[in-house]
């Protein structure tokens, strides 16, 4: 009996350490999508950041509303034409005082026409 009393909490334990980790592997995800999906935007021929910024945004309002909380999302044009996306925020926590963090960038080359010559 005192074994069952030492190994229950124990096992517990690992189950909300599991969960708590694909909450935070989800979060991650959705981040990452939501980076290319504004990038993908934001590089397109006549676009602006401001789009990859919305597209970015309503990614995350529309797949994963409660997983990414207090998302961030930035977009600006680097050197050599490319926008670049980031995406930041933190995942749900079941531990109270767990504070898990999660960023991910997504780099677009931006399409324009070029004539030749």
């Amino acid at each position: 009996m005192a074994e069952f009393v030492v190994c229950l909490p124990v096992f517990f334990l690992l189950v909300i350490g599991g969960v708590q980790y694909a909450l935070w592997s989800h979060a991650s995800h959705l981040a990452r999508a939501a980076a290319e999906q504004g990038s993908q935007v934001a590089s397109g021929y006549g676009s602006t950041p401001a789009a990859g910024t919305q597209a970015a945004q309503s990614f995350i309002a529309t797949t994963g509303p409660g997983t990414l909380t207090n998302p961030q999302v930035s977009t600006s044009t680097l050197s050599g034409d490319v926008a670049q996306v980031t995406v930041t925020g933190r995942a749900q926590a079941l531990i109270p005082w767990l504070d898990l963090k999660v960023s991910a960038t997504s780099n677009a080359p931006i399409q324009e026409y070029r004539t030749s010559g």
